[in-house]
């Protein structure tokens, strides 16, 4: 028999319990956390002999949730997430990939509707958009929003413990237990967050080519291996977080601006 907590698609905690019958793999579902069943309990509902025993008491729930959220202060985790996944900056303002996805009517916007905490809305709305449900950076978000815009410090740190819980569960899952539910989500969203990243780099290395074209002409860019040095002298000026290699902070080389020259050719975005 084996036991799994998991989070069903509302986001309710569910424990999961896999069982052998015969040749046959079976499963259950009971609501709630595994904790709050003996092996007992589940034995003898699983051999018939009563009804789906009630989870934990939800005094016991609330005691379970709350007793790691005393060590860690809500926001400055959830902000430490936020950064770590290149959404907010170690001084809190929002990354220059983050802020260039905004025109000035929404950040305007956001000012008149959250006021001083207007970063934090934008952070929310930019997360909800570009990230997974369920995933660590929406519980980062939703934390945050629910303590600075809403003002529900309560219900903020209901969803950061279950945030933790979660995710302590899911990187176990990584480490090689058969919570295979939790790695697929966590390996599916990968490509997601790739794929955004590669679009932003191939947008910025357009507009610095249509720039360049407007200085130089349309002719000295059309030269593929010209117009990437002149695109690489731009981005060591600028500086633009798109074009820079995570680990070492350097601007990336002509070669690799020469060949997303190639792809934005063949989608017709540039000369």
């Amino acid at each position: 028999m084996n036991k799994v907590d998991e989070v069903d698609s509302a986001g309710n905690p569910i424990c999961v319990v896999t069982y052998s019958s015969g040749l046959t793999e079976n499963s259950i579902v009971l609501d709630g956390r595994c904790a709050g069943y003996s092996d007992d309990e589940i034995r003898k509902v699983v051999a018939g002999q009563e009804d789906r025993p009630l989870p934990m008491p939800s005094t016991d729930v609330l005691d379970y949730y709350f007793r790691n959220v005393a060590q860690a202060d809500t926001p400055d985790f959830c902000k430490a997430v936020l950064v770590e996944a290149e959404v907010l900056e170690g001084s809190g303002s929002l990354t220059g990939v983050v802020e260039s996805t905004f025109d000035k009517v929404h950040l305007d916007k956001f000012k008149t509707e959250a006021g001083n905490n207007w970063i934090i809305a934008a952070v929310a709305f930019y997360v909800f958009r570009n990230f997974q449900t369920y995933s660590l950076e929406f519980y980062a978000a939703s934390a945050l929003y629910e303590t600075y815009v809403l003002k529900r410090p309560f219900r903020a740190g209901y969803i950061t413990a279950e945030m933790i819980w979660k995710f302590k569960h899911e990187t176990s899952a990584i480490l090689g237990q058969k919570n295979k539910k939790a790695l697929q989500a966590a390996e599916d969203a990968k490509p997601i967050r790739a794929k955004l990243k590669r679009e932003q780099k191939l947008d910025r290395v357009a507009k610095l080519w249509h720039q360049q074209a407007v200085e130089l002409g349309n002719n000295a860019m059309r030269k593929d291996a010209n117009a990437a040095h002149a695109i690489y002298v731009k981005a060591l000026e600028g500086r633009y977080p798109e074009l820079l290699v995570k680990k070492s902070g350097k601007v990336i080389g002509p070669d690799s601006i020469k060949r997303l020259l190639l792809e934005l050719r063949e989608r017709g975005k540039i000369g």
